[in-house]
């Protein structure tokens, strides 16, 4: 029974090193084409960051792993606001932009009601991943949007950006490889992930919404840390944000193109009313205070806490 658990935790690391080339390689080639790095930051970046959440998600949903297709974007969304924003921000707080924090927050919340709204019909399918990739699609244009005013406000020019041969190789690779090792960590955490919690008697939609929504979130970790090594906890902030809108939007409606996502009740009760209770402690005072405190930040580290010890208790 070692095997399983071997392949699952090299499916984590597969997970971390692709996402982290894969990063690297999209903001590369995003500079090279002379974006503003704010709009780079808000679409391709996020959108990069995402896809290990993204591709765990299809590939459940393929193999008709529904509860774990799901599972796995709202327990990023309750792992990225919970554990990585809570222990983040606890341990050093965040001052805010409030306009910018306050639009892109508000969006979440609102985002969090229609998926609640959504999933209280049984399944996401049809017309409802429709609207999914509507909000998906207003998110893109209001960062592009939003970009562009302050591009415009501040009257700042995109420099363009030089590069040799041998670079564009490197960064090149780094993104094929990245996409790729993202693929085959996906395959084993989906794969193994099944096998680990079946042995157990867990559900896998459990499973998905602890140890895997904890390997998919792992490049918004690493990004929170250097963020707060280097003085730039705001930051962290705003791509986190971005990374729970996406998980509702991206993920959840890619994964309903390839089949139907039954809801489990649970989902309903419990899992989507913590999430948004977790981003409403973070997002609503926040607003108000122009800042995170470290009490706030304890509450939803708690809150986190709490919620993954009633889903191992009571399963």
């Amino acid at each position: 029974m070692l095997v399983p658990y071997f392949l699952f935790f090299a499916g984590l690391i597969f997970i971390i090193k692709g996402g982290d080339l894969f990063v690297d390689g999209a903001t590369w080639m995003a500079k090279v084409t002379g974006l503003p790095e704010v709009l780079i930051g808000a679409t391709i970046v996020s959108l990069a960051t995402t896809l290990p959440e993204t591709t765990v998600s299809a590939i459940s949903a393929i193999q008709n792993e529904s509860g774990m297709a799901l599972g796995n974007a709202i327990g990023s969304i309750i792992c990225n606001t919970g554990l990585i924003l809570g222990l983040s921000n606890f341990i050093k707080p965040s001052k805010i932009n409030s306009k910018s924090f306050c639009s892109k927050g508000i969006l979440l919340l609102v985002y969090l009601i229609f998926l609640l709204l959504i999933c209280s019909k049984g399944s996401i399918q049809g017309t409802s991943s429709l609207i999914i990739f509507a909000l998906l699609i207003l998110y893109i244009i209001f960062n592009i949007k939003e970009t562009y005013t302050n591009k415009n406000c501040s009257k700042e020019k995109t420099k363009s950006t030089f590069f040799t041969k041998k670079e564009a190789i490197e960064q090149i690779t780094s993104f094929i490889l990245g996409a790729v090792f993202v693929l085959i960590g996906a395959n084993l955490l989906v794969d193994y992930g099944i096998v680990i919690a079946r042995y157990w008697g867990v559900p896998s939609a459990i499973i998905s919404l602890t140890l895997i929504s904890l390997g998919t979130s792992l490049p918004e970790f690493i990004t929170a840390i250097s963020a707060l090594i280097k003085g730039h906890t705001a930051l962290s902030l705003g791509n986190i944000l971005g990374a729970n809108i996406l998980n509702i939007t991206l993920v959840i409606g890619v994964s309903s193109l390839f089949n139907p996502l039954p809801i489990d009740p649970q989902t309903i009760t419990i899992d989507i009313p913590v999430a948004l209770i977790l981003n409403t402690i973070l997002v609503i005072p926040s607003i108000f205070t122009k800042k995170t405190t470290r009490s706030q930040a304890a509450c939803i580290l708690l809150g986190y806490l709490i919620y993954v010890g009633f889903l191992f208790v009571f399963h």
